[in-house]
């Protein structure tokens, strides 16, 4: 039997599209790709189907060859398809082999450039080990840029970013925590110098912060081992003081990156987050005996540290949680216009000498419970935004809480607190509630001119030798009309001295509050004059407070 031309050339083509289709299904299933790439089996496969269409399908479409047929247009166009193809696939080919060779280099580029920051991580974290201290302050520059390359590297994910920053802060913060004997030695120099200069002074010219300092100090060294002073203390101070630069120049660079802080008029507090604001930071356990001021710190955790010598937060600012709890301060502790914006802990903090915390502010959660306040305490202008806790507080010396404020929708807690010197609240304003319960005051305790716009409580209450002073001439403390007078409480231990109370009446109603002070409209408030317009006269009639047992 014989064949159509039409018909064989259809047969023809079939069995070339077959025998090409196997030929690259055997290529994928037994990797002759690794003999012949399998690109160079697909250009071979195209330009066979090509050649064999542009050959036999003219003759299956009964298409003529002659000069006036078809067939050669189509041949020509199969033909310049067929190429057509062909260059696009091997330009694509070559976009591709070009497009790997890039992110090959890419990747070793990125491999080179992370063993070379490693490189210099190890390098940087052997200086810190350094007896130099500029070769270990170099080594911090060093650990502190290549945070701020991990933090900065696209190639990273934003946890791998965090991740390879946060081992390098953990080795900053590890030798900020690490010993350095030589603080402790200098600090006991100076404790004992200032011992001999106080004995040699005449006990009758001593101040009475003085003779109270110098008792302090015979405890502290009367069980002590006989102690040798130094011939020649000049290097130790050197090499203190270049150790001192050295730790707080970490400081300085995280404040750098840290969160910006603002506070307005009315001091609301604004926080924008900074470049390390993600970081954990610890320095828990530190030896600090360097200063402090004028640094934001992200996250404050100095608990159980342990600060030498004079402590200097001069208008630090701390963003997160300040945690000093079970901390030590030695010498003089100034917090003056610090900004604590998230929870302040000072649980079981022992401050030897003067703790100042003169307009601070506490923008949430201050906790000073169990805190044992060896020198004058002085919180004068201090605001309180959140609540506010001294309970089982020891004051040893004066407490100043002068012009403090505690503000609305919170409380403050004195409650079993102990005042062993002077008490002053003079010109305090209290926002919200306040409890002095089972509190000691061993000496006088002023109120003249503050403001009580929340109820209060002196229940149990002891004042050993003066009574509570609230008015003093035309300085006479406010209670609010509106305070919720069944939580109010002046009733004090028996044993105590008394709150001589008196009667005080605003509009319809009449108050008994303490003798000498006023009762006023706190809607009245005039903002021109600064004071309230509706008061009531000072309080005239005087009676016994009510006496009952603890």
């Amino acid at each position: 039997m014989s064949l159509e031309p039409s018909t064989g050339a259809w047969l023809l083509l079939g069995v070339c599209t077959v025998l090409v289709s196997g030929l690259l299904l055997y290529a994928h299933l037994r990797n002759l790709k690794q003999k012949a790439p399998l690109f160079y089996c697909w250009l071979g496969a195209i330009a066979v189907l090509g050649g064999a269409a542009a050959f036999f399908l003219p003759i299956a479409v009964n298409s003529g060859f002659a000069k006036d047929d078809d067939g050669s247009a189509l041949r020509q166009a199969l033909l310049y398809t067929t190429g057509g193809v062909l260059g696009v696939i091997t330009l694509g080919e070559t976009h591709r082999k070009n497009n790997q060779e890039k992110e090959k280099n890419e990747n070793d580029h990125t491999r080179q450039v992370y063993a070379e920051r490693r490189s210099r991580y190890t390098t940087a974290v052997e200086q810190l080990a350094n007896e130099k201290a500029a070769v270990r302050l170099g080594g911090i520059y060093t650990l502190v840029g290549l945070v701020d390359e991990w933090i900065a590297d696209d190639s990273l994910e934003p946890d791998e970013q965090q991740e390879e920053g946060q081992i390098i802060i953990n080795n900053l913060c590890a030798y900020i925590r690490s010993p350095f004997p030589l603080a402790e030695k200098i600090e006991e120099y100076e404790a004992r110098e200032e011992l001999e200069k106080l004995q040699k002074s005449e006990s009758e010219k001593l101040s009475e912060e003085e003779s109270s300092l110098l008792q302090v100090l015979l405890k502290r060294f009367e069980d002590s081992d006989e102690y040798k002073k130094p011939k020649d203390i000049t290097a130790d101070y050197a090499k203190f003081h270049a150790e001192q630069d050295v730790r707080r120049a970490i400081f300085e660079e995280m404040s750098k990156r840290s969160s910006t802080v603002s506070v307005d008029e009315s001091k609301k507090v604004t926080v924008k987050s900074g470049a390390w604001s993600g970081f954990k930071f610890d320095f828990s356990r530190a030896p600090i005996f360097y200063p402090l001021n004028n640094l934001t710190i992200e996250q404050g955790q100095f608990s159980s540290a342990r600060f030498y010598r004079n402590t200097n937060f001069i208008f630090a600012k701390f963003t997160g949680n300040a945690d000093f709890t079970g901390a030590i301060f030695t010498g003089n502790t100034d917090f003056r216009y610090t900004i604590f914006n998230e929870r302040a802990y000072f649980v079981d903090v022992a401050f030897s000498r003067t703790a100042d915390f003169s307009y601070a502010v506490f923008n949430r959660f201050a906790d000073f419970l169990n805190a044992d306040f060896g020198g004058d305490a002085n919180f004068w202008t201090a605001t309180f935004t959140g609540e506010a806790r001294f309970r089982d507080a020891t004051f040893d010396r004066n407490a100043y809480f002068t012009r403090a404020t505690f503000n609305r929708d919170s409380y403050v807690y004195f409650a079993r607190a102990t005042f062993t010197g002077d008490a002053y609240f003079i010109g305090t304003t209290f926002n919200g509630g306040t409890r002095f319960e089972g509190t000691n005051f061993s000496r006088y305790i002023y109120f003249q001119d503050a403001t009580f716009n929340g109820e209060m409580t002196f229940r149990s209450t002891y004042f050993e030798k003066y009574a509570p002073t609230f008015a003093e001439g035309s300085d006479s403390a406010r209670f609010s009309d509106q305070v919720n007078w069944e939580d109010s409480n002046f009733s004090v231990r028996s044993d105590s001295q008394p709150i001589e109370l008196g009667s005080a009446t605003l509009g319809d109603k009449t108050f008994s509050v303490p003798f000498g002070t006023v009762v006023f409209d706190p809607g009245s408030w005039d903002e021109k004059t600064k004071e309230y317009t509706h008061m009531s006269v000072t309080c005239c009639r005087i009676q016994r407070s009510p006496q009952h047992q603890e």
